[in-house]
């Protein structure tokens, strides 16, 4: 039934060479594929933190801007020492007990910190780090006005390490508040 190869003299040169170079095709194939994963698999982990850490600050940006009107925000951008900060600086008045109550503090960017009513706003993961603005180059970190202190236009630069490459990303959102009224 089943012929029965009796070879006893082992494989030839020519064999093992074919073998060696087949194996070694396919492991250095595997290798590629592997180590692209691999390094994929970094880049996807390094963006999902980004913009995680980025929802936080645009949630915390939010949760502050959301109940504002535009006449009680006033835009500061300075750049001192070769550090560059952008503030809204709120001036909320607000009735109580027939007195009127002054409250007022800053939001936005300074130091290469986020500033939400002039608290930093600290990050779940400590290998995210917000770009810092150097005046001399491009603003990482911005907040611009864009329709008569309706519509504020916020720009960040988040970066991180992963293994050993840094991985950075921007991110722009715009932020309506209210048009007066509202009392």
């Amino acid at each position: 039934m089943l012929a029965k190869i009796n070879n006893s003299k082992g494989i030839t040169l020519v064999e093992l060479l074919a073998t060696l170079v087949i194996v070694s095709i396919v492991a250095s194939l595997s290798y590629s594929v592997l180590s692209q994963g691999y390094s994929n698999y970094q880049r996807i982990q390094a963006e999902a933190e980004l913009r995680d850490e980025a929802d936080l600050i645009m949630s915390s940006f939010i949760k502050d801007m959301f109940v504002l009107k535009g006449e009680e925000i006033e835009m500061e951008s300075i750049c001192l020492d070769g550090s560059s900060t952008t503030l809204m600086k709120i001036t909320k008045r607000k009735p109580i007990n027939s007195e009127e109550v002054i409250e007022q503090y800053n939001t936005g960017f300074k130091d290469g910190e986020v500033i939400v009513k002039d608290q930093p706003v600290h990050f779940h993961n400590n290998s995210v780090t917000l770009l810092e603005n150097d005046c001399n180059g491009e603003l990482y970190n911005l907040i611009t006005e864009e329709k008569d202190n309706t519509e504020y236009k916020i720009k960040f630069t988040l970066k991180t390490l992963k293994g050993k490459q840094e991985h950075t990303m921007d991110f722009e959102n715009t932020v309506q508040v209210i048009n007066g009224g509202g009392d």
